[in-house]
């Protein structure tokens, strides 16, 4: 059956990470739309046009022949969640949501914030905006637990994901499979 993968946690919880792990997944996030159209990582002065090419994006892609769609971003309350199942639902596919953890939120501020660092090493070219803690904060205190009941098939909660900072020198992040190859000859 035909797939809608919500994931849900704040950011630096891991979920860019996590649908890294699945190359086989369409993925639909308005931080890829940001940094690949207009360079930033938040700009009030694109927002609404990201916000219209994120829904026009997710329309097409749920509408492909994709057998999973992922839609990362934080989906942090019922609200934001419910127009996905819909979304879901009206186009055939089961909605499933993948809860990142929802560990110490200076632990996940601080993991977003190397993210960042990380971000303006390799793409020199995107404009980083800062995040406030504050700004933070309040994403905290928005979360509402995922329910099946919101119309979910599984509510899956990831145990943990591999940060993709830290890596071992010269894989260049690819999966493990690629760095760690079978032995074609054993004794």
């Amino acid at each position: 059956m035909r797939q809608l993968v919500v994931l849900v946690g704040l950011p630096g919880s891991g979920k860019t990470a996590f649908q890294r792990e699945h190359p086989e997944w369409v993925i639909v996030s308005r931080g890829a739309i940001r940094e690949w159209m207009f360079r930033s990582t938040y700009d009030p002065a694109f927002e609404s046009t990201v916000d219209r090419i994120f829904q026009c994006a997710l329309v097409e892609a749920v509408d492909s022949s994709a057998e999973s769609v992922c839609v990362d971003e934080p989906n942090l309350t019922r609200a934001d969640r419910l127009s996905l199942v819909e979304l879901a639902q009206l186009s055939g596919r089961e909605p499933h949501a993948h809860v990142l953890p929802m560990t110490s939120p200076d632990a996940l501020y601080d993991r977003m914030e190397r993210n960042t660092k990380r971000l303006a090493i390799e793409k020199p070219y995107v404009r980083l905006r800062a995040f406030p803690r504050k700004a933070y904060a309040d994403l905290v205190a928005q979360y509402e637990p995922v329910d099946r009941e919101e119309g979910f098939v599984s509510v899956t909660y990831v145990p943990s994901v591999t940060p993709p900072f830290g890596r071992a020198a010269g894989t260049k992040g690819r999966p493990a499979a690629a760095r760690d190859p079978l032995p074609l000859f054993t004794s």
